[in-house]
């Protein structure tokens, strides 16, 4: 069979620093159908900027088979608008990704959708394509959801992968020229997952939310070998690690900086990590840097927003010495600081940009609180919630409504927090000896209202402090 493999053709979340943001997803599952036998291309519709008639025409000139579409939540309306033009020539649909996961009773009886996937796709996909090709009965593939007669049939579930090392990639599919990061501009960017899961049980994320508190981790001689493919076959400069945890094991983690120490291959590396990650290797801070790591994004539930007296206390310093502690050995940071809770009000908003100025991080983002229909956060906030238009879900569009304050207040309160926080942060000394990276995850979002930009910065603090443009619209 012929398959295309799509991203959301609309952008689907956050604007990311990245120019182009790598759909790694895409890469695992056109490697594992190639793996099987097909022929496969991928049309990163996100990153190229394509809208749904580029991806139609795409579509119509290439004749696939069969179209494969990767979305996050706030991609699924354009996605299921895909899905419903591509399906109406003829051809079989498939949805995938974490909403899919958990939604697919709300969208596939609208028939746009042959097929969802549940759950990981590497070994899924590959046998359903095997199963259509030779006309097979697909309730006997599991990890799989579909309409038929009215109803929607769920598959028996398919267990989570044990092997996370042999899963083949598709890299010389990409435009790979095509993807920078905004801390490093010049650099070609790849990516790795080297584990799947958090040990975190956060509410609002869908990581905790899919993997349910589990965590699987590759080889270090699997990833130290993707690595040096990356750098020596395809001149990637700078490598960014999508898992959210990857340093959730301590002596794992500590082989495979050792390993990239040893390999000395030049490649930069932005990572995630907890505040709980960062202080339990607080000395080990300086291998990670000399092994590459540049930048670490550090995840926050938006829950630590709203913790009480001494928590919230004990919560501030913990962060403020990690930030401090990446800080001495070289290594940038960011953290988000979450808005737009029912509860919200002009004083706890300024009480969010005064943690953020106790922090300290090199980058601030203010996102608003979205809690997704799959996640405990639904349990708690879903009540609050004013919309179910999904392409709002983005973390830049309010989608619940504060008793105390206007919709349009609260995007303007984010744009003005994050341009306040530029503006009133302690000044960062830029050692020639370190290697600064830029911002992990931007919010270039226009202000909504007009609003003194802080003193222009200077030299290379100006490149660092300059959000990204949007992903450029074709």
């Amino acid at each position: 069979m012929r398959v295309l493999f799509t991203s959301a053709p609309e952008p689907g979340s956050v604007v990311e620093s990245a120019e182009a943001w790598l759909p790694l997803a895409l890469v695992h599952l056109a490697g594992a159908v190639r793996a099987a036998g097909h022929e496969c291309e991928i049309v990163d519709a996100l990153s190229l900027g394509l809208g749904i008639d580029d991806v139609e025409r795409i579509v119509r000139e290439t004749r696939p088979d069969a179209v494969c579409i990767s979305a996050s939540t706030p991609g699924i309306p354009a996605s299921l608008e895909l899905a419903r033009r591509i399906r109406a020539t003829g051809r079989t649909t498939v949805l995938g990704g974490i909403h899919a996961s958990f939604m697919y009773p709300e969208f596939l009886p609208g028939g746009a959708v042959d097929f969802a996937v549940v759950g990981e796709g590497e070994e899924t996909l590959p046998e359903l394509l095997r199963c259509l090709n030779v006309g097979a009965d697909p309730a006997r593939v599991a990890g799989i959801a579909f309409a038929l007669g009215g109803r929607v049939v769920r598959t028996a579930p398919r267990p989570r992968m044990t092997a996370l090392d042999p899963i083949p990639k598709a890299w010389d599919l990409l435009p790979s020229s095509r993807y920078r990061w905004a801390g490093r501009p010049w650099a070609q960017m790849g990516a790795t997952a080297t584990s799947r899961g958090c040990p975190r049980r956060c509410g609002s994320c869908c990581h905790s939310t899919q993997y349910e508190g589990t965590w699987r981790m590759r080889s270090v001689d699997s990833v130290a070998y993707e690595l040096t493919q990356l750098r020596r076959e395809h001149g990637v400069d700078l490598v960014s690690f999508y898992d959210p945890a990857p340093a959730a094991d301590a002596q794992r983690f500590a082989a495979l900086t050792e390993r990239l120490i040893e390999l000395d291959l030049g490649l930069e590396i932005v990572i995630w990590g907890s505040v709980h990650d960062i202080l339990r290797d607080e000395a080990l801070l300086p291998q990670w840097r000399a092994a590459g790591v540049i930048h670490v994004g550090i995840c926050r539930d938006p829950a630590e927003d709203r913790l009480d007296g001494s928590a919230m206390g004990g919560a501030v310093s913990n962060g403020r010495r990690a930030v401090q502690a990446l800080r001495r050995a070289g290594i940038g940071s960011e953290t988000s600081f979450w808005l737009g809770f029912p509860d919200e009000t002009p004083a706890t908003i300024e009480e969010a940009l005064s943690r953020a100025l106790a922090w300290g991080p090199d980058t601030a983002n203010f996102p608003l609180l979205t809690p997704l229909p799959y996640t405990p956060a639904w349990r708690t906030y879903g009540s609050h919630v004013i919309t179910r238009d999904y392409s709002r879900y983005n973390q830049r569009n309010p989608v619940v409504k504060p008793d105390h304050m206007e919709l349009h207040e609260v995007e303007e309160a984010a744009e003005s927090c994050r341009r306040r926080f530029l503006a009133e942060r302690p000044p960062r000394v830029v050692s020639s000896e370190i290697r600064r990276a830029g911002p992990w995850m931007v919010h270039p979002v226009e202000p909504v209202v007009p609003a003194p930009a802080p003193a222009a910065p200077v030299g290379e603090e100006a490149k660092q402090d300059a959000p990204p443009p949007p992903v450029p619209r074709q």
